[in-house]
């Protein structure tokens, strides 16, 4: 009996190692995170193992699934300890880091510049940590501002997705630093498609939420109680006098205030430069503007030219792909404004 107890443990040893290698072709092939594909690839393997090689029993053939149960176990348990202790020195070793902007030096090219820049540090929608420094250059910001404001009075008469659009042309090459530091990330972290992804999106979500109006910013009492209860709690959580209330993406990374579009805009404008098949969805009904993207996942999607467009919330934290909130979750409301692939809204 000693003799085979041995013998299982030093089987497990061998599925567990079988199971790290054989996880990072899972994880391409499934778009999940390194540690759900290494914990299915553990799981199958330990059940195979015991069917091979307990044909005889039914009870002995489980054996290895309950040792993967323990191991599992285990692992979170380590897991959650880990990212605990993680995040208490960070936050005794880093505490001047904010969600706030300060202009800075930098050369480029031999000249100096001047950069409104933010550190940033945040968790994805899956626990994994990421931090990083961005910047967009002063006058960039400034530039882009002034064309906008020029602008703006053309698209009075378009769509929502012709504005959206346009920012997005226009703005994407302005984030050229914002867009190197976030592929650094993704190069140092191994990131797979969805992975990225969902990298993006928490990197925008994490961004306290802000109004942006087209006219000015008023007195709390002023507006109705859902927009009161924000003001009243966050006075600077507003920024007035944006043409169409939607804030440019260069501008929203230079003073980090965005609601719902400003959020939509910038993600589109990011993960359009990577790539990505993106859509912006509207609804007049919910008055709120929300993600769509064509990629292996599930959940709730709109369907469009053939296409599932999975939805994603961009203003709350910890939404994931393919779920909304129940305030805002039937998707007849919804409609496509714009998607990188057409160009032009509907």
């Amino acid at each position: 009996m000693s003799k085979k107890t041995g013998s299982g443990c030093f089987s497990f040893l061998a599925i567990i190692l079988i199971s790290l290698v054989c996880s990072s072709f899972i994880k391409v092939f499934l778009s999940v995170s390194s540690f759900v594909a290494f914990i299915l690839t553990l799981f199958f393997i330990s059940f195979l193992y015991g069917r091979i090689t307990h044909k005889e029993s039914q009870k002995s053939t489980w054996r290895y699934v309950k040792y993967s149960v323990f191991f599992l176990v285990f692992l979170l348990g380590i897991r959650f300890l880990f990212q605990n202790i993680s995040n208490t020195i960070q936050e005794f070793q880093q505490p001047q880091i904010s969600e706030n902007i300060y202009t800075e030096k930098i050369y480029e090219k031999g000249d100096s510049i001047v950069v409104l820049s933010q550190n940033r540090r945040w968790n994805d929608n899956y626990g994994n940590s990421f931090q990083g420094h961005f910047s967009v250059r002063e006058k960039d910001y400034e530039l882009a501002n002034e064309e906008y404001f020029k602008s703006h009075s053309k698209y009075n008469s378009g769509t929502w997705g012709d504005l959206y659009q346009s920012l997005a042309n226009n703005d994407t090459p302005r984030l050229d630093l914002i867009l190197n530091q976030l592929q650094e990330i993704q190069s140092s972290n191994s990131l797979n498609q969805f992975e990225f992804a969902d990298m993006v999106v928490t990197f925008i979500q994490d961004i306290p939420y802000a109004l942006v109006f087209q006219r000015a910013c008023e007195a709390p009492e002023n507006y109705e109680e859902s927009i009161r209860t924000i003001l009243e709690k966050c006075p600077s959580c507003c920024i007035g006098n944006i043409p169409h209330g939607v804030q440019n993406p260069v501008g929203f990374m230079g003073n980090l205030k965005g609601d719902c579009d400003t959020r939509t805009v910038i993600i589109y404008a990011i993960l359009s430069h990577f790539g990505y098949d993106v859509a912006i969805l509207n609804s007049e009904y919910y008055r709120h503007s929300i993600l769509g993207l064509n990629i292996p996942a599930k959940g709730t999607y709109k369907l469009h030219q053939g296409k599932r467009y999975y939805v994603w919330e961009t203003t709350n934290k910890h939404y994931t792909i393919g779920t909304l909130p129940d305030t805002f979750d039937n998707i007849n409301h919804w409609q496509i404004m714009l998607t990188n692939t057409l160009h032009h809204g509907n």
